[in-house]
């Protein structure tokens, strides 16, 4: 077959060419050329070829002209580029396509706003085709309102960057995105690309982790003060109330090692501790701003800070734990004490009580042969034995004084400026006469009280305060004056608990320049028979003791060795005067009668017979309370003087039958202790006269006439 002519063919292929598939073209063009036998083009007078390919044919032309491999080689030179560039965006657009919708993020392509593609992805992160995803409106709705205005913002500006707001899907529902957006091109046409993520999730878990971290970090702060993290001891992180504490702001800690802030006392401990980077708790000592020393509790852990070692330490500040601990202690120790000096109380009551039971009958009897005797030796033996008991007597009235088993039956106002008028005359001859005596007395320093054992209270710390100078010249100062709230130092003191209580004071100090006392001393000064001194006894201050805590009051001790003492005692004050309640004595009748004595014993019952029928009394006895409740119902006394402690029933309770019975009898209540608790069951209108063991003929006498006197008016 015969080729048609160059300008024939090149005419007829420029017109297979012209259509926009330039691969289908190329096609029809070699295949035309194939039926006309065309294998390969080549122009053989210049030795160039031009070889084209289409699915499998190689064609050539050969032998043909010249002119026409001339005019055949640019047109399928340019339409094999043409085809090769077409391949090559489609497969492109293939791979992009396959990337864009095996992505994990939504992918959006826009100009000025303008949304021109989106991937898949990103549909379904919506909720719609893809379609509906693009043109200007995109964003006004996929956004919501409160992001809506920076978002515009950010795009209008070309942000570049990572950013976080509040997308809204289709159906309205919300969720959180990430964007991420750059500037790209299409072609020659400058683009924003913006890739989404949805982050509900990740920021749902973030404040999770943040809400979890939130909860341990006030966990952490609940149980310490503050919190301080550490890298080579340097301090790169505090939180707490550190300032409150130690005085320094975040700015003046941080930067510096920590060793820094602690006291030089615990510097040792703490920097073994940070240098072996110690687990655990241990305590030290922290150094404010101001210099004050704080002790501290320390809680180290081993922990990281951005992905370095540290140390994480909380700390706890001791002061209010030691303040307490040591309250405990205080408290502790007053109790120990208050318990000893208690045991000791009752033990001196009880030997005391036991003791006056025997010297009624030793004062008693002695007081029989006196008045018997008639020779001057036999009477001073008598009298010797008079003496003897009588100083028993003393001793154990201390005791009881101590024990708080004082006679207060009386309870009138003691006017303190007369009692110290009365003491300084009486001390003049007996205190030291190199001591200077002070008195400074508040006017109305009135008690209510007994005055015979206030006396023997003040008398005793004068005593004291004389012996402190051991001759040597001093001064003795007392003081009164009317306070009306007791401050903190008596929560120390010994007797009854006198802080809180409503209420006026008479406040009593003794002050001396003397010896003073160590702290040993101190702690033991009113134990009964404890004595610093060569030939005392040991029962002077624990007298006063008792005598104080009975009248409602409380005493402190403050010494200094070398220095001196201070004995301070305060009373509950009165507006109440002596003069207004002073009453004249009942008239005695002095006409014997019968007495019923009840007493358990054998000795004081003796005793008491033989004296008051040498009184011409008529005496009966019974050996205990009942025997006595049984014997007056048969035979009525005219006085009952009744024990107060009995083995079978005691003497409150012997009185209360015996008033049940309907008896008026007049009674006399008898202790060994000076008073007695079981007394204070009964109503004061019950008996007459309470007098205390022992007593002397003349006293037991005038308490039987003064019970009659005072029965009559029953």
């Amino acid at each position: 077959m015969s080729l048609p002519s160059p300008s024939t063919l090149s005419a007829e292929l420029t017109e297979l060419l012209s259509g926009d598939d330039a691969r289908a073209c190329l096609e029809q063009a070699l295949a035309r050329l194939a039926e006309l036998g065309v294998r390969r083009i080549q122009a053989g007078a210049a030795g160039a070829s031009l070889s084209v390919s289409a699915g499998r044919q190689v064609l050539s032309l050969a032998g043909g002209s010249r002119e026409l491999c001339v005019a055949l080689t640019p047109l399928l030179r340019l339409a094999l580029k043409r085809a090769v560039e077409q391949e090559e965006h489609r497969s492109t657009r293939e791979r992009l396509q396959l990337l864009s919708e095996a992505s994990f993020e939504g992918i959006l392509v826009h100009v000025g706003g303008v949304v021109i593609d989106v991937n898949e992805r990103l549909a379904e992160m919506v909720g719609c085709r893809p379609e509906e995803l693009l043109g200007p409106d995109t964003i006004h709705r996929t956004v919501a309102p409160e992001d809506l205005e920076a978002t515009k913002r950010r795009v209008a500006l070309g942000h570049e960057g990572t950013y976080t707001i509040t997308a809204r899907r289709a159906d309205g529902t919300r969720f959180r995105a990430e964007l991420q957006s750059k500037q790209g091109r299409l072609g020659d046409r400058p683009v924003r690309i913006a890739a989404v993520r949805d982050v509900t999730e990740r920021e749902r878990t973030l404040s999770l982790l943040r809400e979890s971290e939130q909860h341990t970090q006030d966990l952490a702060l609940g149980a310490f003060d503050f919190m301080c993290v550490s890298q080579k001891g340097i301090l790169v992180q505090v939180g707490g109330r550190f300032q409150e504490l130690l005085g320094f702001t975040a700015e003046e800690m941080v930067g510096r090692h920590s060793l820094e802030f602690v006291a030089p006392s615990a510097r040792v401990v703490s920097s073994e501790a940070i240098a072996d980077n110690r687990h655990g708790a241990y305590e030290t000592v922290l150094l404010s701003k101001s210099g004050e020393e704080i002790p501290t509790e320390v809680v180290g852990v081993r922990s990281t800070f951005h992905g370095e070692p540290a140390r994480v330490a909380g700390f706890r500040d001791l002061r209010d734990r030691n303040r307490q601990q040591a309250e405990r202690r205080k408290l502790e120790l007053q109790l120990q004490r208050s318990q000893k000096l208690d045991s000791l109380g009752v033990l001196a009551g009880g030997i005391a009580h036991d003791f006056n039971n025997l010297l009624v009958g030793v004062i008693g009897n002695a007081s029989l042969l006196l008045s018997t005797l008639e020779t001057p030796f036999d009477r001073q033996a008598a009298q010797a034995i008079m003496s003897a008991g009588e100083r028993a007597a003393m001793l154990t009235r201390q005791m009881l004084a101590y024990a708080g088993r004082q006679d207060l039956s009386r309870r009138d106002p003691v006017d303190l400026n007369d009692l110290f008028r009365e003491l300084r005359t009486l001390l003049d001859a007996t205190l030291s006469k190199k001591a200077a005596m002070r008195f400074v007395i508040a006017p109305n320093s009135v008690v209510i009280g007994d005055r015979a054992p206030l006396t023997q209270v003040m008398m005793n710390l004068l005593t004291n305060a004389s012996d402190a100078l051991e001759g040597k010249p001093g001064k003795i100062d007392v003081r009164t004056s009317l306070i009306g709230e007791l401050d903190a130092r008596w929560e120390d003191a010994l007797g009854a608990r006198v802080t809180g209580r409503a209420g006026d004071w008479v406040l009593i100090e003794v002050e001396d320049d003397g010896v003073g006392m160590d702290e040993a001393t101190r702690q033991r000064v009113f134990e009964p028979f404890f004595t610093t001194k060569e030939h005392g006894h040991g029962l002077g201050l624990a007298a006063c003791l008792g005598i104080v805590t009975s009248h409602g009051g409380a005493l402190l001790l403050e010494s200094w060795r070398g220095v001196g003492s201070r004995f301070s005692v305060v009373l509950p004050a009165t507006t109440r005067r002596e003069d207004a309640l002073k009453t004249d004595p009942p008239a005695l009748s002095n006409e014997p009668c019968r007495v019923l004595v009840v007493d358990d014993e054998e000795l004081v019952r003796s005793q008491l017979r033989r004296s008051l029928e040498r009184k011409g009394y008529v005496v009966d006895e019974a050996e205990d309370g009942l025997s006595g409740v049984a014997r007056h119902a048969a035979c009525p006394a005219d006085v009952l003087v009744v024990d107060m402690t009995m083995p079978d029933i005691d003497g409150a309770e012997v009185v209360r039958r015996v008033r049940e019975a309907g008896s008026r009898v007049a009674i006399v209540l008898s202790s060994g202790y000076q008073a007695h608790a079981a007394a204070d069951r009964l109503d004061a209108r019950a008996y007459q006269v309470f007098l205390p063991k022992p007593y002397s003929l003349n006293e037991l006498v005038q308490a039987i006439e003064q019970a009659r006197v005072q029965a009559l008016g029953l």
